[in-house]
This record gives structure tokens, sequence and C-alpha cells, in this order.
């Protein structure tokens, strides 16, 4: 019986030491980028870029670090052309275990740095929401992404689809 039960305590120290343990862990996605308000859907055709990020944190909550990049493409009657984001974003992750996946929900603000093909550059404040699944190491999420437009309405939304990878160590 004694050994049962310094058995039992070992294992339990252990389970109790290892939620403990910080998690890390990094990603990279690719994404897709919607117009959502009607100033950025006569503006653009939408756009493509991708997103990388580190997270660190105990339990199911992480803190995250990203830095981005998007082209978004103009519609013929843009005068300001292309337009190129970078956002640069710290935000929090929270992971809602299932049996085999994971969902999350996360939320980011930072700054964005944003070129115009007309040589207009200026750095917004940026902010997302958004959720996703995490499978193994591939993960998917839609995230509403948003910074200040200097021209012509003052936001900037889009809708991401964003699908990558999440190693964590």
């Amino acid at each position: 019986m004694k050994k049962i039960f310094v058995l039992a305590a070992f294992v339990f120290s252990l389970a109790v030491c290892h939620a403990q343990a910080p998690h890390a862990g990094i990603y990279v996605h690719a994404l897709y980028a919607a117009p959502l308000d009607n100033s950025s859907q006569k503006l653009y055709n939408g756009g493509a870029g991708g997103v990388a990020g580190i997270l660190v944190g105990k339990g199911n909550t992480r803190f995250n670090g990203s830095i981005g990049y998007s082209h978004f493409f103009a519609d013929n009657s843009n005068d300001f052309g292309d337009e190129s984001y970078v956002p640069v974003k710290v935000g929090i992750r929270q992971y809602i275990p299932l049996t085999l996946h994971f969902l999350y929900v996360q939320g980011n603000a930072g700054i964005g740095f944003v070129n115009h093909a007309n040589g207009d550059n200026y750095s917004p404040f940026a902010f997302d929401f958004g959720a996703g699944v995490k499978f193994t190491a591939f993960e998917a999420a839609l995230i509403w992404d948003n910074f200040h437009e200097k021209h012509p309405s003052g936001i900037s939304s889009w809708l991401t689809i964003q699908a990558g990878i999440n190693l964590g160590f």
C-alpha cells in the first residue's frame, strides 16, 4: 500500500510540475484578406500575405508577439494604388481544450506600417480579434483585422483567413 501511495504522490507531483511549466511556441500562417468596410471594398479587391509569431504562457493562456505582411490589390478606381501593411502586435491567446484538438480565441494590438504605391506612408494603431482551431501542429483561424486608415473613411477592416503551422516546445 505504501508503494502505491508513493507512486501516486510521485505521478501527482509530476503532473503539477508539468502544468506549471511555461509553454512556448512559434507559428507561421499564410493569409487571405477580404475587405469588410465599404471604403476598403471600393478601393481594394482583396489581399494576401502571412504572419509569424511567438507564444509564451502557462496552462491554456499564451501571450503573443507577432509580425505580418499583407499586400492589398488596388481596384481600378483607386488613386492610391496597391497597399502594403506590416503589423507588429502583442496580445493574448486563450486555448479551449477539446478531445483531439484545441479551439482558441485571441486579441492583439500594436502598430501597422502602411505603404501605398503612390508613396503615402504612415504608421497607424492596429488591432485584431479572432478565433481558430489547432490540431497537432496545424492551425487555422478567422481574424478580424483593423487599422486606422488616413484615406478616405478612417478605418480599414479586413476578414483574414489564416492557416499554417504552430510548433510548441
